[in-house]
């Protein structure tokens, strides 16, 4: 037996020595109550329900060509959007890829920062302080929308890749979940604390407004591999 082995042996002898000593007379350090588990904090993902079978429906859709823009803030967002249409259109057209109106399943995952707040209607940017959260999110970066804004600007353009070109959208819930906790935050009264029922009434609310096409997701990470194993490409912003 080598000298590691035997530092190993002494170790565990020794912590179980330690932890039999501490334990109560009569009782082992088994029969110790685990500990309670701490309460989830305001930044922790909500829980939703996750449709997977329906998920990989969308993956499998049997389209001939498929293509993922990867998103992580709003202006990312908003690019690949166009980016989305110019694959579109390339394989529409006759005099360029010719492969027909349905020959593309173009597919964006909004996976980090201010990227999912893109997937929301006017009523949430009229609503909540959403352009705030957006410039805030982008630091020095290019934000993407004007600080005053009261609706979702790229709506339109949104709406016209999913009715006409059946897009697909993906919302990470890790992303969204943030982003709900700092809302509740900025709206909370002054003084006052928000709280988790608060942050997940919040949350729940920005999923129903989800334009339509919109599909929240446990991480957009995953997503997005997910998407990769499907066989789309992965196209950045």
């Amino acid at each position: 037996m080598n000298q590691l082995d035997v530092s190993r042996r002494a170790f565990v002898i020794g912590a179980v020595t330690v932890a039999a000593a501490a334990a109560p007379s009569g009782a082992s350090a088994a029969d110790a109550p685990p500990p309670a588990p701490a309460p989830p904090g305001l930044d922790d993902a909500v829980p939703f329900h996750f449709d997977r079978a329906a998920f990989s429906a969308l993956l499998g859709r049997p389209n001939d060509h498929r293509q993922v823009v990867a998103a992580k803030s709003f202006a990312d967002a908003r690019d690949g959007l166009r980016l989305m249409r110019n694959s579109i259109e390339a394989y529409i057209d006759p005099m360029y890829f010719a492969g027909g109106p349905n020959a593309l399943h173009a597919a964006a995952v909004f996976y980090h920062g201010s990227s999912p707040l893109l997937a929301l209607d006017d009523a949430m940017f009229a609503k909540y302080p959403l352009a705030s959260a957006i410039i805030m999110f982008a630091g020095t970066a290019k934000a993407g929308i004007e600080k005053d804004a009261r609706v979702n600007p790229e709506a339109l353009l949104y709406g016209e890749l999913v009715a006409k070109h059946g897009a697909s959208f993906f919302v990470c819930n890790n992303a969204l979940s943030g982003i709900a906790s700092w809302i509740a935050q900025q709206i909370a009264p002054a003084g006052s604390q928000t709280t988790r029922d608060r942050v997940i009434a919040i949350h729940d609310e920005l999923v129903q407004h989800f334009l339509p096409g919109a599909t929240l997701v446990p991480a957009g990470v995953a997503a997005l591999n997910a998407a990769q194993e499907a066989r789309f490409t992965f196209l950045p912003t």
